[in-house]
């Protein structure tokens, strides 16, 4: 299986350069067919509570669900109409998430990404909160100075959490201070510059603090975890040794 989502990857790739060619729809919807066979037999095999049990055959299912649609890109192309059909046509690629089930590791790293999610969900929770505040906060006095950055609270939303991200952070205080008074270019300033220490570098590396050390932890709970066994075996073994000499010693009878 893992050499048959390589081939069809590198299918799908290649026929990248050659779009709308029609021997390599007819190659991608013939593995398409040959993955819904797969998924076929192992219900056959497993029944559906068996085939459903296993959380990769729940994965494989819901990507070959969504790669169906492109099994009509050999039969509309060129025919008007298809737009929204063959928009679907790049959901094909989802079938080369399935290498990641041949992964070495993959479940202890899927562990540590859904321990790392629990445990900095309050944390990206107050982020958010902060992100929306001073958006609309930021919308509400810029919004007529720089309205293609702040004009709504959505596009404030994007436009701030562009600064939280550090990269080009002093585009958008130029650009309002471009477009100001004096006194207005200098309070933009500080207010985003304040608001890039709070939001871009103090919080946006707390998060990923937080995320590495929650993602990480189940290893180290692991090796502590044996560290205990090891030690309880040593103490064990330290008792057994020193009673027989006790055993011996004449005082102690």
């Amino acid at each position: 299986m893992l050499l048959v989502i390589l081939i069809n990857t590198l299918i799908i790739f290649i026929g990248g350069f050659w779009p709308g060619n029609t021997y390599f729809e007819w190659a991608d919807a013939a593995f398409t067919l040959f993955f819904l066979w797969e998924a076929l037999a192992k219900i056959k095999a497993d029944g559906w509570r068996g085939y459903w049990a296993s959380g990769w055959n729940r994965f494989d299912f819901i990507v070959l669900l969504l790669a169906l649609p492109s099994l009509a890109n050999p039969f509309v192309e060129g025919n008007p109409g298809t737009a929204a059909i063959l928009a679907l046509r790049s959901l094909r690629m989802l079938k080369a998430f399935r290498l990641l089930r041949f992964i070495p590791n993959i479940q202890q790293l899927l562990n540590g990404m859904r321990l790392a999610f629990k445990a900095s969900f309050v944390v990206v929770l107050a982020f958010f909160i902060f992100l929306v505040v001073f958006a609309v906060l930021s919308s509400a006095i810029f919004g007529r100075i720089a309205p293609e950055f702040f004009g709504n609270p959505g596009i404030s939303v994007y436009s701030i959490f562009r600064l939280f991200t550090v990269e080009g952070w002093y585009e958008i205080p130029d650009a309002v201070a471009a477009n100001g008074s004096a006194a207005w270019a200098t309070f933009a300033r500080i207010f985003f510059s304040v608001l890039l220490f709070l939001g871009g570098i103090i919080g946006m590396s707390l998060i990923n603090s937080l995320f590495v050390d929650a993602a990480t932890s189940d290893n180290n709970d692991d090796v502590l975890d044996q560290l205990n066994r090891l030690e309880a075996k040593i103490d064990a073994l330290g008792g057994n040794a020193a009673t027989p000499d006790a055993a011996d010693d004449p005082a102690a009878s």
